[in-house]
């Protein structure tokens, strides 16, 4: 590995220890920092109707997380415990980040 990629590496691991959500994965109980990034409501046309739930992005550094898609992740966001599903999984190689877009499950 480079050593400028190295030195990028540090400083978002840095960063996620300050700015980072803490979250859970379901499956495998491992706990793990991410940025969480609001999106922009979709409404998706589904066979059973339309599917407004919301929508949210999640930077993942600690590839460590074991994360898979369709995975259920625990967080609290701005004071609410909520769970979101991992439905798209994003990898660059020239980015440290994973990222998942994730939709917000509820109870109805």
């Amino acid at each position: 590995m480079s050593e400028a990629l190295n030195i990028l590496n540090d400083i978002v691991a840095d960063r996620l220890d300050y700015t980072g959500d803490l979250l859970t994965n379901q499956r495998t109980g491992l706990t793990f920092r991410a940025e969480v990034e609001p999106i922009q409501d979709i409404e998706l046309n589904t066979e059973l109707g339309r599917d407004a739930r919301e929508s949210v992005t999640i930077h993942v550094f600690d590839w460590t997380a074991d994360l898979k898609l369709n995975d259920l992740v625990s967080a609290t966001l701005m004071g609410e415990a909520c769970t979101l599903k991992l439905l798209r999984r994003t990898a660059n190689p020239a980015s440290p980040m994973i990222d998942f877009g994730c939709q917000k499950m509820t109870d109805k």
